[in-house]
């Protein structure tokens, strides 16, 4: 009689980021829910995704944003991954 063992291995992973940001870049919380807010380039390379995928989120107003004087749009971190997190 053959014995058939089946093993499983659950990995548990958590990631901490340190962001720095150059002087000229002001730092700013989501005026929502008060989380750190970053510009989409910024949000894309830490995240690992295109910025276009983050521009089609931010038409949907599914997650929160403003623009800044310069004309550079701002997204909250927080709310951007709780949406990619959810259609993954």
């Amino acid at each position: 009689m053959e014995i058939k063992r089946n093993f499983e291995e659950l990995t548990i992973t958590k990631r901490r980021f340190v962001i720095r940001q150059t002087p000229a870049v002001k730092q700013m919380t989501c005026a929502e829910c008060g989380e750190a807010m970053l510009a989409i380039a910024q949000a894309a390379v830490l995240l690992g995704i295109k910025q276009s995928r983050i521009f089609q989120v931010v038409e949907t107003e599914a997650i929160h944003f403003t623009e800044i004087e310069e004309g550079a749009v701002m997204i909250c971190l927080t709310s951007l991954s709780a949406v990619l997190d959810c259609k993954s």
